[in-house]
């Protein structure tokens, strides 16, 4: 499929996602935040990852293929983030069962990514099951108070100025990706 195709069907699946997905009751509150990640410095809680919501969660894993190809755009986009003050509010979190060293060197000798930042999932069933993650890559998008607007099986074209556009306008508040309800 061409990159422009694929953009615009990814684009299309996000306005419809938002007019059909149901909207969770969940808080930054819920137990399901309460969930442990691992990272160079320890452990805390997926709640303690986020700075503050709006947000968007984003799992993959290293046998993942369609994973291996967008990490190294999500990590030109976390950097955006990051020039735009929104750091913290895009959280992304291997679901390996591996020692998290071997995430790292993954991330950094095989994919040449120095900068970018993941989570590996303290107990990767419970955090699969808490976000009911049927695919990977999985992205969900998260209200202010943590409350699941909906998700996207599969890779996204993290690049892609529209996708750069409605992820970001997300996080700053702007509504970009809405429930529906």
């Amino acid at each position: 499929m061409m990159r422009a195709q694929k953009i615009l069907l990814t684009s299309l699946f996000l306005a419809v996602w938002a007019l059909i997905s149901p909207v969770s009751a969940a808080s930054f509150e819920d137990p399901k935040f309460n969930l442990e990640l691992r990272d160079a410095n320890g452990t805390k809680t997926l709640g303690e990852a986020f700075t503050k919501g709006p947000a968007i969660l984003h799992f993959w894993a290293t046998w993942c293929p369609n994973c291996r190809v967008e990490l190294p755009a999500m990590e030109r986009f976390e950097d955006e983030l990051k020039a735009q003050g929104l750091d913290g509010q895009f959280v992304v979190v291997a679901l390996e069962d591996v020692p998290y060293g071997r995430i790292q060197s993954f991330l950094q000798d095989r994919l040449g990514l120095e900068r970018f930042t993941s989570y590996q999932a303290v107990d990767m069933q419970a955090m699969g099951t808490a976000f009911q993650v049927a695919a990977m890559p999985y992205t969900i998008f998260l209200d202010e108070n943590g409350g699941v607007l909906g998700g996207i099986p599969g890779s996204l074209e993290w690049d892609a100025p529209q996708i750069q556009e409605t992820f970001i306008g997300h996080l700053q508040g702007k509504g970009t990706i809405a429930s529906g309800n």
